[in-house]
């Protein structure tokens, strides 16, 4: 992980002298020199990786994330100080930053000794090459299209068990439950079953829910009933626990429904549910996925069990070989195929015919074409094969091992990446576009990884592409073509997950953090990372509701330095919890900030206060309001270094008057901007938002003319997506065609995506009207 961090630091930084050259002119060459050493400091870095398990090496490589993080804020800090005066060389700001980068390249002269000390030597294939180029991500897959799925073995046991659920004989199964390990393959085979066209044809309705070891028993019976009957997908929302019970009850008697339930842990999770399942006149049946049979056993003792075996030594070739070896792609024409298979075999042995390892093994191999690397992986990975023999015979546990090994076997910059995604919930799909504007504040993204007019979102794709391509990564596509990115949205196997949170765990990635109804207690000391530069994720449950008034991002600090926070939770929390307040550590150096959901900011002083908190984030680079009702505060304006502002919702926004105006045009390094959806209403006053100065706006969603300057859309040259609402009346629908006729005529112009809602303009069906028409759907 140092690896990785240095090298996000040195593209950093890189950037930032590109970005910035004005601003940095005068103290260019001491950025420069600092980013030099950290490259040879990089080329030490796998050597010292290898032995991490030794404590010294280990707080070694601690320390030089920790460098490495120190020089970014340090230039960082320059840039922002130089942003908010007129006089951005003076004698002082020079002479401190000249004193702050001396100080680390003390530092990183005592890291050298101490990697001497230590015999920790560079590797060979990095210190001949001083370039960005070294580390340049190597691409295996172009990921346009959905990557086709490999079933084997299980086909005889689909047929058996969608016989069993379209009888309708005196005795058939109202239950069908397939257990086992994980990693065995029950929700690949539940989802085949669940899209056959005999069940497609048996059955009226059909919903699929994933309950995990953390359920919450409104919400399960509400993404079952919105399957079953999306018409009244609001007001099942509305409904409450006894009211949910009885519309699912009377659903199940009306309609034949197969419902899904989705690695369900625990007898108390069926406990919870079982009130909705209970009626003698249901016509439906229920498909349940379980590693303990005892569940099942519990749930109906009269249903049908299935118990999938492991795979045979054939099948597991067989799956192996479609994994690693795949039609089409670029293999080596001189390998030795025999001696591969010879190879493939006896690694797919230590597998024990279990599908997610031998599917990782695959992940491995399909990156490495040539028998030569084949070899190497064989020769490397023995330990971790030889630790998963045994899979069927259920050491479940030492399955992450292997997974370990296939972490391992990442490229450095994929790493964090994946690391990233254990933030996220149990059975969590989370939003690719998200996802990357995550990345890419965090920069886990990096620049020298782009090729001639991609964007860092298309970057980030690629990693996405290699993380599923490699099988780490559970992926769904985009069904909408126009679509700027591929993937639509991802998850973690849960033994994956597992995996990736132990991993986060040992190179102090994140602190997780859990606050519960009735709870309440101080991230200072539950906070357990060692490192002063550490992600925070809050878990907050439905009902948690803070005992105190909270006193936003207090400056009244310890020794940690978060780098991001975010509140995670399926619903809005009651309010914020204390650990936001004056006894927790300093948050001035977040560079990511997000709380979506939340709705309880009552009171203009409130508004104020949060918002100017907020505004003193001024390294944050993304920053998510989404479904809150804040102001939009004046202090926005300071964010200067702001990359991704999402701002979307449905509830109503106000803009202190006259300040807030102008508040986006100094963010110039503002990427991707979600405005509201409704009309944001300015107080006293009837200005407009100004969006001139953000040249290097990639996406631009809701913006809505009657709140909007459109006169500044032509000056937004690199859009890529546009989604907007044109309110005011035919002049100014005509202004806004002619403006997006000169973004779309031009030969420079970036515009692949184009949302257009024409509302309240009173267009006439005169010539006029009707060229405005066409000229629109010339456009689209």
């Amino acid at each position: 992980m140092a690896e990785a961090i240095v090298s996000i630091v040195v593209g950093r930084l890189v950037d930032l002298l590109i970005e910035k050259a004005q601003i940095l002119h005068e103290v260019r060459d001491e950025i420069q020199r600092v980013v030099t050493e950290l490259m040879r400091m990089k080329t030490f870095l796998p050597d010292a990786d290898s032995r991490i398990d030794v404590e010294r090496i280990s707080i070694l490589l601690r320390d030089v994330r920790e460098l490495a993080y120190d020089a970014e804020h340090a230039v960082e800090s320059f840039v922002i100080k130089a942003s908010s005066t007129k006089k951005p060389f003076q004698w002082m700001n020079r002479a401190k930053f000249s004193r702050k980068m001396k100080d680390i390249q003390k530092k990183m002269s005592i890291l050298f000794n101490l990697f001497s000390d230590y015999n920790i030597r560079p590797t060979p294939e990095s210190s001949t090459s001083s370039n960005r180029e070294s580390g340049k991500l190597k691409r295996f897959h172009s990921f346009t299209t959905p990557e086709p799925q490999i079933f084997v073995g299980f086909h005889e046991d689909v047929e058996c068990l969608v016989r069993h659920l379209v009888n309708e004989a005196d005795d058939s199964y109202p239950l069908i439950s397939i257990c086992g390990m994980g990693g065995l393959g029950k929700t690949t085979l539940a989802q085949k079953i669940y899209n056959h066209s005999a069940i497609k044809t048996h059955f009226a309705g059909l919903a699929w829910v994933s309950i995990s070891q953390k359920w919450q028993t409104d919400r399960v019976l509400q993404r079952i009933l919105i399957c079953l009957a999306p018409e009244n997908r609001n007001s099942i929302l509305d409904m409450d626990t006894d009211e949910l019970v009885e519309y699912m009850l009377q659903i199940q008697e009306r309609k034949k429904c197969l419902i899904v339930l989705d690695d369900i842990w625990s007898t108390d999770a069926w406990d919870s549910l079982k009130a909705a399942f209970t009626s003698e006149k249901s016509v439906s049946k229920l498909m349940l996925t379980s590693r303990n049979v005892k569940v099942a056993e519990h749930v109906n003792p009269e249903g049908f069990i299935h118990q999938p075996e492991c795979l045979s030594a054939e099948q597991s070739w067989e799956l192996l070989k479609l994994k690693a070896l795949r039609t089409g792609d670029c293999l080596d024409n001189t390998r030795d195929v025999e001696r591969m298979e010879e190879i493939g075999r006896e690694m797919v042995e230590y597998c024990a015919g279990l599908p997610l390892a031998i599917i990782i093994l695959g992940g491995i191999l399909v990156t490495k074409p040539s028998l030569i690397e084949w070899e190497k992986v064989y020769r490397d990975g023995k330990s971790s094969l030889k630790a998963g023999k045994g899979l069927g015979e259920a050491y479940q546990r030492e399955i992450l091992s292997f997974l370990v090994w296939s972490y391992n076997d990442l490229p450095s910059q994929l790493k964090p990446c994946f690391l990233y995604l254990s933030k996220f919930g149990e059975d969590n799909w989370i939003k690719s576009e998200t996802l990357y504007h995550l990345w890419i504040a965090e920069g886990l993204v990096l620049s020298s990884d782009k090729r001639e007019g991609e964007t860092m979102i298309q970057v980030a794709e690629s990693y996405m592409g290699e993380l599923v391509h490699r099988s780490m990564v559970q992926e769904r596509f985009n069904d909408v073509e126009s679509a700027l990115t591929k993937f639509k949205a991802c998850s973690l196997h849960d033994l994956m997950r597992d995996m990736s949170l132990i991993q986060a765990k040992a190179e102090d990635f994140f602190d997780d953090t859990h606050f519960q109804s009735g709870n309440e207690f101080h991230l200072k000391s539950t906070a357990e990372s060692r490192s002063a530069y550490t992600r925070l994720v809050i878990h907050l449950d439905e009902e948690y509701s803070s005992k105190k008034a909270n006193s936003y991002f207090s400056k009244k600090g310890n020794k940690k330095r978060y780098r991001s926070m975010l509140f995670l939770g399926d619903f809005g929390p009651e309010s914020l919890p204390r650990a936001l307040g004056s006894h927790n550590a300093n948050f001035r150096f977040l560079k990511v900030f997000s709380l979506e959901n939340y709705t309880n900011f009552c009171g203009l002083f409130t508004h104020i206060n949060f918002g100017r908190a907020l505004g003193a984030l001024v390294y944050l680079r993304y920053l998510s309001l989404r479904d809150t009702n804040l102001l939009v505060f004046p202090s926005l304006k300071n964010l200067v270094l702001l990359q991704t502002l999402n701002l979307d919702t449905y509830k109503e926004i106000y803009v202190l008057p006259w300040l807030s105006r102008d508040v986006l045009v100094k963010l110039d390094c503002l990427r991707h901007l979600y405005l509201p959806k409704f009309k944001v209403q300015f107080l006293g006053s009837e200005s407009k938002f100004r969006f001139n100065g953000l040249s290097k706006l990639e996406t631009l969603e809701n913006f809505d003319t009657s709140w909007c300057e459109v006169k500044d859309l032509r000056e937004l040259i690199n859009l890529r997506k546009l989604r907007l609402t044109v309110a005011d009346g035919f002049d100014i629908l005509e202004e806004m065609m002619k403006n997006l006729g000169d973004i779309a005529s031009s030969t420079s112009s970036c515009l692949r995506y184009l949302g257009v809602t024409i509302s309240y303009c009173d267009i006439e069906l005169n010539i006029n009207g009707l060229t405005i028409l066409k000229q629109l759907v010339y456009i689209c």
